[in-house]
């Protein structure tokens, strides 16, 4: 305790006398940084004091938390320095670090995800938080759950092919994905090739996994012009023709309507066979 005590300190005096444009905010940021940095010092219990040095030192010391704290008191106020403090206290000063791309957006995105959710969103957030901040506020707050869900890797496939990638990250195992984030030569193909990729990928991203394992035998596959064009074939079929993945579905439901007519007319015969019978041995008796 007498450890992380002194090492906090030291982290408080540096922001105390250091003049920054958050003192402007009527001392909001440096209460609010006092505050948490306290919390740390009583609650070792929790976070050894070694983890607590090691990951305030990772996610860039005084100055990090300085900084972090200075953009919020600027986007937010009180309220949103308020809510920094309340997500740090819960998950640690690797959440200060998530926050780090954009302080109000990235409070939204967090706090709106279940309480389960959030410690895995905080640290997959705190690898690249300004390439994590870029994505949700391209494509919303469920970039965080869906990034999670394949840690060290989802990121990089929705960075790579956006929204559709957004899509395969949520539908997708965590083996598919990596299948997904070995492709090389997405960005080389013609600006039409990337738009059929990135819409077959939308459309069935688990045909388009498969599809990648079945020709790559488990490597790295390079796109090319061809092979997006083949895939459409596969998975989509060409113009009025359905493609080789669908076909045997209208082919089973051929069978099936074939066997269901023949079968409804053998029953058909039979009972007009019988009404014939009927009719004849009622013309007998007669």
């Amino acid at each position: 305790m007498k450890r992380i005590s002194l090492f906090l300190l030291v982290i408080l005096l540096g922001w105390l006398f250091v003049p920054t444009s958050a003192h402007a905010q009527g001392g909001l940021s440096r209460k609010a940084v006092t505050e948490l940095l306290e919390f740390f010092a009583k609650n070792g219990a929790r976070h050894s004091a070694e983890e607590l040095a090691k990951e305030l030192a990772e996610i860039g010391g005084e100055k990090t938390v300085r900084e972090i704290f200075e953009k919020a008191a600027a986007q937010g106020g009180d309220d949103l320095v308020r809510q920094v403090v309340l997500l740090a206290k819960s998950n640690g000063p690797r959440a200060l670090k998530a926050l780090e791309g954009d302080p109000a957006l990235m409070t939204k995105a967090l706090r709106s995800l279940p309480k389960g959710k959030v410690a895995d969103a905080v640290i997959e957030a705190s690898r690249q938080p300004v390439l994590m901040a870029k994505l949700v506020r391209a494509h919303g707050d469920d970039v965080l759950a869906a990034s999670a869900r394949h840690p060290g890797i989802g990121t990089q496939v929705i960075d790579e092919f956006g929204g559709a990638g957004l899509k395969a990250a949520k539908d997708l195992s965590t083996d598919e994905i990596i299948t997904l984030a070995k492709v090389k030569g997405y960005s080389e193909l013609p600006k039409s090739a990337q738009g059929k990729f990135l819409s077959l990928l939308d459309r069935d991203p688990k045909a388009v996994t498969n599809l990648l394992i079945l020709t790559g035998g488990g490597t790295a596959i390079v796109l090319t012009a061809d092979f997006v064009k083949k895939a459409g074939d596969i998975i989509i079929g060409k113009k009025d023709e359905p493609g080789p993945i669908i076909k045997p579905m209208v082919t089973f439901l051929r069978v099936i309507g074939g066997i269901l007519a023949a079968a409804l007319a053998a029953y058909a015969s039979i009972k007009l066979w019988g009404v014939w019978r009927s009719t004849r041995k009622t013309s007998n008796a007669s």
